[in-house]
Order: structure tokens, then sequence, then C-alpha cells
């Protein structure tokens, strides 16, 4: 369950989908995403699973008709301001501060039936949960690490290509070179990096372990929402998030009359579904 708020986040507070299309429909069936992404860390009953439901799908109505209006406001002022011309690095700024008040917003309304149903879980099924989630963490890194650093850093130009095709269209020699400029510079996994996650694995699990015990709400607070490596300027996270963020402005810069069209046409479309899905009952 730990990485549940962080897979509602990433549905909900970022139009990260694959097309407009799509956006309704998957925001529509995300308590199963919810629900089955927990059932990949943790085993629950009968009782566990109704009280799950039960508050996932509080959650979900009450995201639908609060923040997504909000999200959607954010969205047409954003097409607004790159149908004038390039994003600034300062204006980018804004946004990302935005996106991460909205996680914070979201974890601060969910966090005590997030933390209750903590308590309902015997310890047995936190040692499997904590295992399993160490399993995933390593699994991923081999993953990436058995690959070479030329490999890794063009799958990273190869998804960026992507993305860019999903937002402004085909991307122009200029623009390509800026994405392999950046992919030459990001800093790739290393075992230092997974032992830094399975280290706030640990202290994560440390936190469960005192969730019979008062207190436990606000330490689940000060885990989710205390001081932050990206709030520390010298922090890898906090280097990683400028020079993506400065990516992103060289390659505004860079957009033709087309490609800023076809921009401002993908955040107008997700602001447009995320109006339609808050006017809906839910």
């Amino acid at each position: 369950m730990l990485r549940l708020l962080k897979l509602l986040a990433c549905c909900c507070l970022l139009p990260l989908l694959a097309a407009c299309s799509t956006t309704r429909l998957a925001y529509d069936h995300l308590d199963t995403l919810l629900r089955w992404q927990v059932s990949k860390y943790v085993d629950l009953d009968a009782q566990q699973r109704q009280y799950l439901d039960t508050e996932l799908q509080q959650l979900w109505i009450w995201h639908r008709h609060t923040q997504l209006p909000s999200y959607a406001t954010d969205l047409r002022q954003l097409a607004a301001a790159a149908q004038t011309g390039p994003l600034s690095r300062e204006q980018l700024e804004t946004v990302s501060v935005k996106i991460r008040n909205d996680w914070d917003r979201l974890v601060e309304h969910a966090l005590p039936d997030y933390a209750r149903a903590h308590v309902l879980l015997s310890d047995a099924q936190v040692a499997d949960m904590i295992r399993r989630i160490g399993a995933e963490i390593e699994r991923r890194s081999r993953k990436s690490l058995n690959r070479s650093e030329p490999e890794r850093r063009a799958r990273l130009v190869e998804r960026m290509d992507d993305s860019l095709r999903d937002w402004i269209g085909r991307p122009n020699a200029r623009q390509r070179e800026l994405v392999e400029q950046w992919a030459a510079q990001v800093q790739l996994a290393t075992p230092e990096l997974t032992r830094g996650r399975l280290n706030s694995l640990d202290h994560y699990a440390a936190v469960l372990g005192t969730r019979a015990q008062p207190g436990f709400e606000q330490r689940m607070r000060e885990y989710f929402l205390g001081p932050h490596p990206a709030d520390d300027p010298q922090s890898l996270e906090s280097v990683e998030r400028r020079r993506w963020l400065q990516l992103l402005a060289d390659l505004s810069a860079t957009l033709d009359a087309a490609q800023r069209e076809h921009l401002c046409k993908r955040l107008l479309g997700y602001a447009a579904d995320f109006e339609a899905l808050a006017a809906e009952p839910g």
C-alpha cells in the first residue's frame, strides 16, 4: 500500500495518459486500478477489502468534485501561456510547485483513512507487504543495472521522443539534440540509489511498527509530508528537477507554430476531460 497514493497522484494530478480519449475511461476505472495496485503488495481479508473499497470511493468522489476543476483551470492557463510564446523556466517552476501542492493536498486529505487502513493490517500482512515492496525495488534496480550506460541513456531518449510526439508532434533535429544532451547528463540508477530507496522502505516499516500506538497518523503525515529531498537545492532530486525543467523550457523555445498549436490542443483536451469528469456524479 506504500504506492497507493502515488498511483492516485499519477493518474489524477498529471495528464500522463496516452490520449485525451482515454482519460475519462481510465479515471472512471481508477478504483479498480488502485485495488489492483494494493493487491500486488498485500493480501486483504474480506473486512479489510470492504474498508478499502469504502474509503477509496469517498476519496475518489472528493477528488473528482473538488480537485479536477482546479486541474482543468491550471491546464487552461498553461495552454493560454503556451499559445502566446515560449514557456519560461520561471513559468514551468510555478507549474511544478502547483503539482507539488496538489500532491500534498491529496495526501493530507487521504491520510486519516490511509492510516486507519494500516492499523487493520496484521503483523504478518505488514511484514509480507514490506518484503514484496523491497523485492520490487530490487527487481527494478537489477533490470536497469543489467543494461549498459549507453543502452540506458538511449532508452531515455527513445521514451522522451515518444512523449514529444504525443505532446507536440514529430520533434525536429534541434529538439532531438536537446533531448540527447539532457539524457547524457541524467543521473542513472546506481546501487547507492537503490540502497537509499531500501532505507526509505525500512523507515516506512518502522513507522508501521508503531501503528497500534498513539500518534500513528501524525507519524505517517511526517513520513509523507515531512522534509523532502527536493527541498534541498544540493540533493539529487533537486538537481534532476532543475535539469528537467530547463529541458522543457529549452524545448518550448524551439516550437514552431504547428507544434505550439498541437501542445495547446492537448492541454485544452485534458482540461475539457477533467471538467466533464468533475460534472459527473461519480
